[in-house]
């Protein structure tokens, strides 16, 4: 296969691994959430908060536009909202305790879900398929590419 195509195949093949964890994510579950909303929580878990203007940055859209995206997510109980204790104008997103069980339970169904398919690898298959995807992973950011910041219109 010539360069060109082993990369759409690959792009290819990543886009059915995503498929396939996302579609097991949330199954039985009363959540239904975007893929930008799931963006903002998975934010929110790992910086603990963040103001409209760090989310918005974040993602890429408009502060009047994370406002409302923020508005759905106060409404299903999965964040809130509260005053800055230095500076009374700026208002701190977090995750509720709904919020952060969300996201314990979609990381332990990505895991339940490639658990098959994974041990149907060879140990030293699965330690280099982590260790090129992490080569890839870096090597987007060393090509000025944000890791982990999608762009949203």
């Amino acid at each position: 296969m010539e360069p060109q195509e082993l990369i759409e195949q690959y792009v290819y093949d990543l886009q059915n691994i995503n498929r396939y964890i996302r579609s097991g994510t949330f199954r039985g579950t009363a959540s239904s959430i975007t893929r930008v909303q799931w963006l903002i929580l998975r934010y929110l878990d790992r910086k603990s908060d963040g103001t409209i203007g760090q989310l918005a940055a974040h993602l890429a859209v408009r502060s009047s536009t994370m406002s409302l995206m923020i508005d759905r997510l106060e409404k299903t109980k999965l964040v809130y909202r509260s005053t800055d204790s230095l500076d009374a104008r700026i208002r701190i997103v977090r995750l509720t305790g709904d919020g952060k069980a969300m996201i314990r339970l979609a990381e332990d169904r990505w895991v339940d879900t490639l658990t098959v398919p994974f041990t149907r690898l060879t140990d030293r298959e699965r330690r280099l398929l982590v260790q090129l995807t992490a080569k890839l992973a870096g090597g987007l950011a060393q090509n000025g590419m944000t890791v982990g910041q999608p762009q949203v219109e």
